[in-house]
């Protein structure tokens, strides 16, 4: 559990009275805020919103008028000219490299919807159109999340769940599997937050509020007794993956998972709710008094 880990306050103090740090340092330390966003950055996300907006008035607009096949050109062609543009914005890095990023996400946007026109043109089953759009976005968004500082990562975050339905509605709807397939999605969003991407966090939260859903998801499909500790058995991993890397918002899901089906098995195991609640304290004493003893050990969470 993080052995041997110290908090940034706790590494401030101690370089200051080791003599690294002066008196004044020390407190720039303590006082700089946690996340800064520059204005152009948010400048650039909120440019991008309305030039993503503005499309959509359009094609909203042109729908009117025109055949099917002509918004899809006009779509691959809108794509087409805000992939240059985020390229030469990118190209040019500095503050219009946020820009560009953004309009990447318009881009990829565009695209995806164009495509997912072109197999509705040809009478496409619904499921194979998401399917297919949602895996374009997410090959996009993997070739760019090495080579962007946000963009890449919001790609696959965004197109990761889309996939996973249509996978699901198509080839195994309405079984107790399909639940863990968002599990096992949320599990790679996890591991690709290990790698060198941006917006780390974002993928890992995302992840985790998957396995989350899906842990509860299945434990409740069905009346029986099996499934919830398999539910539990997830949650629990996922807390005891976030303890050790701590990563707050992957133990704080984790914690939830594992309270919310606690209950679940509770109430399968007790009919009286005298006894579903002793239960579910049982479990937190047993929590609390592990957690005592691993830091007892050594281990700290900071």
């Amino acid at each position: 559990m993080a052995k041997n880990r110290k908090s940034v306050g706790s590494l401030i103090a101690e370089f200051e009275a080791a003599g690294k740090l002066t008196a004044s340092e020390a407190q720039e330390f303590r006082d700089a805020p946690k996340w800064v966003i520059p204005f152009s950055d948010i400048a650039s996300y909120l440019g991008g919103s309305v030039i993503f907006v503005g499309l959509v008035w359009i094609v909203v607009a042109l729908m009117q008028d025109m055949s099917r096949a002509t918004i899809d050109a006009a779509l691959f062609v809108a794509t087409g000219a805000t992939a240059f543009l985020s390229f030469t914005l990118i190209k040019k890095g500095g503050r219009l490299n946020t820009l560009g990023e953004s309009i990447a996400a318009v881009s990829t946007m565009t695209f995806a919807f164009a495509i997912g026109l072109l197999l509705d043109i040809f009478n496409m089953h619904d499921d194979y159109i998401l399917l297919i759009a949602s895996a374009v976005a997410l090959i996009i968004g993997i070739g760019l999340s090495k080579r962007t500082t946000f963009v890449g990562t919001i790609i696959i975050v965004v197109a990761t769940q889309p996939f996973m339905a249509a996978v699901i509605s198509e080839f195994i709807p309405d079984t107790p599997v399909a639940p863990l397939l968002f599990a096992g999605s949320g599990s790679v969003l996890i591991w690709f937050s290990l790698r060198n991407i941006g917006l780390r966090f974002v993928a890992r939260a995302a992840g985790a509020v998957s396995i989350l859903i899906a842990a509860i998801a299945f434990s409740t499909w069905d009346s029986t007794m099996w499934q919830p500790l398999v539910g539990f058995a997830i949650v629990g991993l996922l807390f005891i993956f976030g303890a050790n890397r701590m990563y707050l918002e992957v133990v704080a899901l984790g914690g939830l998972g594992v309270t919310i089906i606690t209950g679940i098995l509770a109430g399968q195991l007790f009919d009286s709710p005298l006894a579903q609640g002793i239960s579910v304290i049982g479990v937190g004493a047993v929590i609390v008094f592990t957690s005592i003893a691993i830091s007892k050990k050594g281990s700290t969470v900071t």
